[in-house]
């Protein structure tokens, strides 16, 4: 594909979102703590069974 086409469509992309949010500002976790908890603890029994180490 040449440059050329690239920054047609880049600009085509640019004025499509031009006027859209595509990134979350906000500085808050909507993960629920206890929830972050449990899937890490099923990730660490899954790779201790893995291991061999249980």
């Amino acid at each position: 594909m040449s440059v050329a086409a690239n920054n047609a469509i880049d600009k085509k992309l640019a004025k499509m979102y031009a006027d859209k949010v595509t990134v979350n500002l906000e500085n808050k976790s909507t993960l629920d703590p206890e929830d972050f908890w449990k899937a890490m603890q099923l990730i660490s029994v899954t790779n201790k069974a893995f291991l061999n180490l249980t």
